[in-house]
């Protein structure tokens, strides 16, 4: 059997991240392996690109 190397074995898929829900003000957490963003409090969903694209536009401004 050929060997590989699975980082998603090794490592908890969920990362703690510093944004506020979109909806509740709540904390999200990443699963990153499949791109989503999901609040702690309500349990809404958002794609991480999103919530990049809407605090990295609100810190500009």
């Amino acid at each position: 059997m050929a060997e590989f190397e699975n980082p998603y074995a090794e490592y908890d898929p969920f990362v703690r991240a510093h944004f506020d829900c979109l909806e509740c003000g709540g904390k999200l957490w990443e699963y990153a392996i499949q791109e989503q963003m999901f609040c702690e409090d309500c349990r809404a969903t958002f794609p991480t690109g999103q919530i990049h694209e809407t605090f990295v536009e609100s810190e500009a401004a």
